[in-house]
């Protein structure tokens, strides 16, 4: 049945019955009856203009008919009485995910009887007998009700995006789901607010199968270390390309230093700034990340990392209808590390002293029972924190002009004091449909973000000077001030004053969007022109006053901001083509092309000797002002093709081309092209398959290869910059860097096999797959020995040359398992994902030792890239327990502190309870019984061996329980931290109580007598450990032995199952808040991060990225750790 005979049946249904009262007609709302027309107008059912005025005619007769029913039912009533007789009456509601649909149409399967349903979503309609009813309406899939016993029938329409062959965005277009050969994955909105998020990436932790997200901090707008398929590349960006509405999310850098915060966030290249904290989470509607190179390949040189695809919100036809969401909610750090409070320091102290430790000792703590707890650095650094979020926004329109619009603002502090985010976002989102052959579209997205960081992690940290900080030493003095302390050899500053009285902020400002327009010329070709732009600044800040702290003074102030802004604009045409060859060969072609420009340019200003510290301008400070300003550009010219063949719906396939030039690579090496395949058979719709259907209902073999490339090492890195360079004959300009004009392209070459299965109707859906992706000509910076001037002072060194150095393998399989277990009024969901990675260094050229190095705060070498091993592992030593005696120490293997002439002294040679090591080789490769750099080996992974998400969802009538599990297996922490807070070597510093099981060393011969008044300490031979299964060292000032090194006493294992996140919801019934006039009304309570089990003893096992050094995964030192989150929010419509 066309629309026009459903408008002509409900017309006469009406004139001749009246089942729409008058009062029901004019009482219909703009918005109601929106969507009461709206499948008058679609293109699906177009009308020509008589078709229209005929439509229109009828139903004005119908309104005036409505008054003079009952004469009709007068003069037809014996009929009227047969009809009834013959017919059974059947009412209901017809309803979405949001509550009632106005203007749903029922009908009769194969007639023409059939009502629509009003603004309550009520029908009522007489069928005959064993009848079939077909409900649908524009948007929603169809659902077809055999009617036998029943008279209520109340039917919930889902969208065409959640079903099997719900259309996915992919690069360029979208397809349907069913369509795709290559590996990706959907996240619905559902998912994305599953938890509370300040940032989208936060989101993809354990939801995506091949996807790990590892958060670099626990800071507010703090962001993390998303890998796809595992790590594919050394130093070049290994982040996806983030593609929101087409548009290449730019990120302006991650590192401090790239916004002129210089080392306050740290040296590594990355930080906890978030590129993504500016995008709000409630604009996203679904995300769909690109996994295998047969989907990513149509991205080419940016698609190496992996793609995830954003879509935000669009307008739909209808009366505006607005929404708001809030939320409000609670931090809190609920874990605490074992300091020694007060008086357990002043009893290690006095042991320090008797041990003849410290030379003077004070009698401030010659007896601990006097003394109490003393201050806890701790609980003052950390806080309970706030935050809130709010949005409003709106969207309908017309069936030609559609509108989305929003407006949010969030605030959160962060649990280390001092420390906030905040956002402001505004959104507009609007579809035209200007004629049937032109479409036009814009996106257009202000943000304004403002964070008060601080640095957390580090030797100058927050968190290690907390917890290092002597628990005697108040916060404040007795005037309010900032406790002052004098005393010799104490040199920590007062971390609260430190949090609160130095400035790191940071200000960001983003303009993105893009316009773009489709013209369909003829049928089933459409070509689309896009511009996309962002347009971005930001302005550093750090601002450091004068401070007197008596140990700690800071006798000048200082200030340095920096102000950056960045433009960038995209171009991109396509055009696709879609066709059929009969009945069973479908397929589709594009074509297109993209080029892109981004440019950069930043202003910084330092001084110091500002007049007061009220004012933080440097062109005050009577310093040296030293005044910084750079500029540059990339760009990327592209074009690609891809092809789809559809065979009956069984066989498929997908063909993709790219050819890119950037301006990063030398003009020999500037163009680059790759190449992608993926197949697969769905042999569920075989014929010879028919008879288990009923079991496994959609089966379907994947195949994919392809290549893809990276090209992110910034701007002009094969040529070669200047600096400036002081000297004795003035200032004078020298080559920064040696060039490398042969630098090219890093390739990927990626394997992709997957099988979809679905079983009883898709009530269980399951998804395996397999990859080999293995990274080629990988860039990073060549390693070269020191006399070719590539260290020493940083006015005069050479920066390496950039090349293609080394060769990286990822091999793994994921599994994906989605279970509908119980359905009916009480619904059970359950989504469960886990990963299996397992990457390799495979080649290594141009590097001394063939070795990539990664430090700790300083010079300590933390981890090791080697051939034919996987990524970052820690290296150092193997410790085999303590010297027990004299014995020990000369049977054991020699260290490097062992006395020539073989006499033991306790505070230049190694001693009784110092760390044995073990003697793992020598320079031939065998143990040789000393104890040197040959001994140092791989002593553990930060590479998990699987990650793996659980998700369950629970309804029951308006109710809705959400659990969210997550964890990590395998992979291994340098606990960084630990080895400051167990090293023992200052009396000025606070320690673990775990130094309490440190070896304690007694006399073997208490009562020998030495007439020089030697101390038995002092004699080797009368030294044992009385513990000898300690692990934990004797305590020594000078520490010959340098038993804090790296070594494998201070490797934990990270593994941890996390109840990440627990949502409880309720649905207010549509009766109730009808009458408050209102279409929705939600309320929820969340708790994040409720439960984490693991056998680490740091604040938090999940560590990414380095913020201090590149090259380094999984270190703690004093990683902002992530809070407990309890929140309370609201969800409205009207």
């Amino acid at each position: 049945m066309n629309c026009l005979e459903v408008i002509l049946s409900v017309n006469a249904l009406i004139a001749c019955h009246g089942f729409l009262t008058y009062s029901h007609f004019v009482n219909l709302k703009k918005s109601s009856f929106g969507r009461f027309c709206v499948c008058f107008k679609s293109k699906k059912y177009s009308m020509n203009l008589n078709f229209r005025k005929t439509a229109l005619l009828a139903g004005i007769c119908s309104v005036f008919s409505l008054g003079y029913a009952p004469q009709l039912f007068a003069v037809s009533s014996t009929d009227t009485v047969e009809a009834v007789q013959q017919t059974k009456k059947i009412t209901g509601v017809v309803s979405d995910a949001m509550g009632p649909i106005i203007g749903a149409n029922v009908l009769e399967k194969g007639t023409t009887n059939g009502v629509i349903t009003d603004i309550d979503g009520n029908f009522a309609l007489n069928v005959k007998p064993g009848a079939t009813i077909v409900v649908s309406f524009i948007g929603y899939v169809s659902q077809e009700i055999k009617i036998t016993n029943q008279t209520t029938v109340n039917i919930t329409l889902k969208e065409d995006s959640e079903m099997l062959d719900e259309v996915v965005v992919v690069g360029y277009g979208t397809m349907k789901k069913s369509d795709l050969s290559g590996a990706s994955v959907s996240m619905s909105e559902d998912k994305i607010k599953g938890s509370i998020i300040t940032n989208l990436d936060q989101s993809l932790q354990g939801r995506a199968a091949g996807v790990t997200a590892v958060s670099t901090s626990g800071a507010p707008g703090s962001s993390s270390s998303i890998r796809v398929r595992g790590q594919a590349t050394i130093n070049a960006n290994a982040e996806p390309l983030y593609v929101i509405d087409g548009v290449i999310v730019q990120s302006q850098g991650q590192s401090g230093s790239s916004y002129g915060l210089g080392d306050a966030l740290g040296n590594g290249s990355v930080s906890t700034i978030s590129p993504l904290s500016t995008i709000n989470p409630a604009d996203i509607v679904s995300m769909e990340i690109l996994k295998d190179a047969s989907a990513t390949a149509i991205y080419g040189a940016q698609g190496s990392n992996g793609v995830v695809l954003i879509t935000t919100k669009r307008g739909k036809a209808g009366e505006a209808k607005f929404t708001y969401d809030g939320m409000f909610a609670v931090q809190r750090q609920t874990k605490r590390l074992d300091m020694m409070n007060l008086r357990e320091y002043a009893t290690y102290y006095n042991d320090l002293a008797n041990m003849g430790e410290i030379s003077d000792p004070s009698n401030y703590y010659a007896d601990p029972s006097l003394l109490g707890v003393g201050t806890n650095w701790q609980d003052a650094i950390f806080q309970t924190a706030l935050q809130h979020q709010h949005q409003i926004s709106a969207q309908g329109g017309t069936e030609k002009i559609q509108y989305y619009v929003s407006a949010s603002y969030m605030d959160q502090d962060g649990t280390i004091i001092g420390s906030n985010f905040n956002r402001y976002s505004f959104r507009a989102n609007l579809d035209a449909q200007l004629k049937k052959w032109l479409k036009l579209g814009l996106t257009a997205t202000y943000t304004a973000t403002g964070d008060d960081l601080k640095l957390a992690d580090s030797d100058e940290g927050l968190i290690n000077y907390s917890l290092t900080t002597l628990p005697d030493i108040p916060i404040y003095n007795l005037d309010g001030s900032y406790a002052t302390v004098v005393r010799e050899g104490y040199t920590n500053p007062n971390p609260i004053a430190l949090a609160m009285m130095d400035d790191i902020l940071l200000d960001r400002q983003k303009l993105t969007g893009n316009i773009f327009f489709e013209v369909t010329p003829i049928k089933n070709l459409v070509w689309h022109a896009e511009l996309g732009y962002d347009i971005s600044s930001s302005k550093g800040e750090r601002y450091k006053p004068m401070v007197d702290l008596g140990g700690w003074v800071r006798s000048s102030n200082e200030s340095n901001i920096q102000k950056n802004s960045s433009t960038f604009w995209q171009l991109k045409n396509y055009v696709t083509y879609s066709g059929n060859i009969g009945d069973k060969h479908h397929y589709t072609a594009m074509v297109g092309q993209e080029c892109w420009e981004s440019s950069y340019d930043f202003t910084s200003v330092f001084n110091s000797g500002l007049p007061s510290d009220e004012v933080h301008n440097p062109a005050l400070g009577t310093g040296t002002p030293t005044i910084n300003a750079g500029f540059g550009s990339s760009s990327m010219a592209s074009f690609f093709t891809r092809l789809t063949y559809n065979y009956a719906d069984r066989y498929l396939g997908t063909y993709t081309y790219r050819y890119d030039g950037s301006s990063n690579f030398g003009p020999e090496n500037r163009w680059a092209g790759f190449h992608s395949l993926a197949t697969s058979w769905r042999f569920s719709n075989e014929t010879f398959f028919e008879p288990l259907k009923k079991v496994i209902s959609n089966g379907k073999l994947r195949l994919g290869w392809g290549q893809t490339g990276n090209a992110n090492i910034g701007g002009y890195a094969w040529g070669t910059s200047m600096s400036r360079m002081p000297s004795g004959l003035g200032m004078g300009y020298r080559p920064s860097n040696i060039p490398n004009t042969s630098i090219k392209w890093e390739s990927q070459e990626q394997w992709n096999v997957g099988v979809d299965l679905g079983f009883l109707h898709d009530r269980i859906n399951l998804t395996v797959e397999w990859y080999k992706k293995t990274s080629s000509d990988m860039l990073m910076p060549l390693q070269l020995p020191s006399y070719m001037g590539t260290s020493g002072n940083a006015s005069s060194a050479l920066a390496a040359p950039k090349g293609n150095y080394g060769d990286i393998e990822n091999t793994g399989f994921e599994i994906s398992l989605n279970t509908h277990p119980i359905t009916g009024k009480f619904e059970w969901d359950s989504d469960f994902q886990i990963s299996f990675n397992k990457n390799k260094l495979k080649g290594l050229a141009g590097t001394a030792n063939a070795q990539i190095v990664g430090y700790g705060q300083w010079t300590d070498v933390v981890s090791v890239s080697s051939v034919g091993e996987s990524l970052y592992n820690f290296y150092g030593f193997v410790c085999d327990g303590v010297y027990k005696d004299l014995e020990d120490l000369q049977t054991s293997p020699k260290p490097a502190k062992y006395p020539a002439n073989g006499v033991f002294d306790r505070t230049n040679t190694v001693w009784v309870g110092d760390v044995k090591y073990k003697d793992i080789s020598g320079p031939d490769g065998v143990p040789d019984g000393v104890i040197d750099d040959y001994d140092k080996t791989n002593i553990g992974s930060p590479m998990p061996k699987f990650t793996f998400g659980w998700t369950n969802t629970f309804r029951y009538k308006n109710f809705d329980l959400s659990v969210f599990i997550n964890g990590s297996y395998g992979n291994k922490v340098y606990n960084y931290l630990s080895m400051k807070l167990t090293h023992m070597n200052s009396p000025w510093t606070n320690q673990l109580n775990a130094v309490n099981g440190r070896a304690q060393l007694v006399p073997i011969n208490p009562n020998k007598v030495y007439e020089d008044g030697t101390m038995w300490y002092n004699d080797v031979s009368n030294v044992m450990v009385a513990n000898p299964g300690a692990s934990i060292p004797r305590a020594t000032i000078n520490d010959p032995n340098d038993n804090d090194r790296i070594s494998d006493r201070y490797i934990e294992d990270g593994s941890y199952i996390r109840l990440k996140n627990i949502s409880l919801g309720y649905t207010f019934p549509k009766k109730t808040i009808d009458k408050l006039g209102l279409s929705n009304l939600r309320i929820y309570a969340n708790i994040q991060n409720l439960l984490t089990i693991t056998g680490y003893d740091g604040y938090d096992p999940e560590i990414g990225a380095s913020t201090s050094s590149v090259n380094v995964y999984g270190l703690d030192n004093g990683r902002y750790p992530s809070p407990t989150v309890y929140s309370f929010g609201l969800n409205v419509s009207f």
